[in-house]
């Protein structure tokens, strides 16, 4: 069987070992949230529908006539991801295997694409000393994919370096805080020496498109309705397929905005030399909403420079993502080769408790309950 059909099993299996009164009540729970969440969905098509239009007005959504001039400034790519999964947690003692990989398109579009895989390795997380040891394996993992940024840039090879997930990724700030930020700077600066660099966000779940529509649109109806949307990309799902009502099936994108001025998280970047701009992008009317997030290394400006940089970056974006894809190539394998899944980490756990064994009976007992 497939990986997907083993999950789907499972996740059947787990339904029907459920209690049979227990489901009764959450089936008929599930369903009246369900006939309240199909109310909520016609209420905001009303909505995004007069957005939409202002949107058209105000020029907020650019489509594929925008891109037809842009040439790409690179052929080489490059995908740069991180996974990590924890294991154990018995005694206090937690397990991290973590990896980092690297894909690379040397040539261009149609290439053998070279896997790299930058950094693999087992991370031990005394819950005593961490009482949140998920927060501190993240912060590894991103550590290491920082260092792999960096160690792509001091390389001097041009190119468009796509990164699984937004630029600015921060942990909890009291574990990484200044010095992490600072680290994740000096590499995305070593790449824009050379390189473009494009954060691929998947699922972005901030707000801070939505708090700049309000100012840019308040004195429009818009600016009563933005409120009502829970997300960015919540509010952009509805907002292009109103855009795409209209028989266009393109890409679509919006224009970009800073957000290294309205978000602090962003602020602390910019004291590092690193601004970042955004928009959200959709290769076609069944690709997922993407947010793009492009650093520079000076303050954007509304001007022709800032906007080539942009233009190329959704160009590459919109190139590298195949037909019947979700996101960019570069992306996808990159995410393919460093994930570890919860099961292997497992078994990994396993292999840990296995080699620790000796003859000692009661030693014996501790690791078995410690399994």
């Amino acid at each position: 069987m497939k990986y997907q059909d083993l999950l789907e099993l499972k996740k059947r299996m787990d339904f029907n070992l459920t209690e049979p009164e227990v489901l009764v009540k959450l089936v008929e729970e599930a369903r009246s949230k369900g006939e309240k969440a199909q109310k909520d969905m016609r209420r905001l098509q009303q909505i995004s529908s007069k957005i939409a239009d202002i949107f058209e007005k105000e020029g907020l959504i650019l489509k594929e006539e925008t891109l037809e001039q842009v040439k790409l400034r690179y052929k080489r790519a490059v995908g740069i991801d991180g996974s990590f999964q924890l294991a154990g947690g018995a005694g206090g003692k937690w397990y991290a295997p973590i990896s980092v990989a690297r894909i690379i398109f040397k040539n261009g579009f149609g290439s053998q694409p070279h896997v790299d895989i930058f950094w693999a390795g087992i991370q031990e997380i005394d819950e005593t000393d961490h009482p949140e040891p998920k927060n501190v394996a993240s912060l590894m993992m991103l550590t290491a994919e920082s260092k792999a940024i960096l160690n792509w840039g001091t390389l001097n090879k041009p190119s468009f370096v796509f990164i699984d997930g937004p630029v600015v990724d921060p942990p909890v700030m009291s574990l990484g805080g200044e010095d992490y930020i600072k680290d994740r700077c000096e590499g995305i600066k070593k790449c824009l020496e050379k390189s473009i660099v494009i954060g691929c966000v998947k699922r972005s779940r901030d707000r801070f498109y939505i708090k700049y529509l309000e100012k840019l649109l308040s004195n429009t109806s818009a600016k009563d309705y933005l409120s009502q949307f829970l997300t960015d990309q919540h509010l952009m799902a509805y907002i292009f397929a109103h855009a795409r009502s209209r028989k266009y099936f393109g890409p679509i994108f919006t224009n970009w905005i800073d957000i290294s001025s309205v978000n602090k998280i962003y602020e602390l970047y910019k004291k590092h030399g690193i601004y970042v701009t955004c928009l959200f992008f959709q290769k076609s009317m069944t690709s997922p909403v993407l947010r793009l997030d492009i650093p520079f290394l000076n303050p954007p400006e509304n001007d022709s420079k800032t906007d080539e940089i942009v233009l190329q970056a959704v160009k590459a974006t919109d190139m590298w993502t195949y037909p019947g894809q979700d996101y960019p190539l570069p992306v996808i394998l990159a995410h393919e080769k460093c994930n570890i899944r919860e099961g292997c980490a497992q078994v990994l756990y396993e292999e840990i408790i296995t080699k620790s064994r000796t003859v000692d009976p009661y030693n014996q007992l501790i690791l078995t309950q410690l399994r």
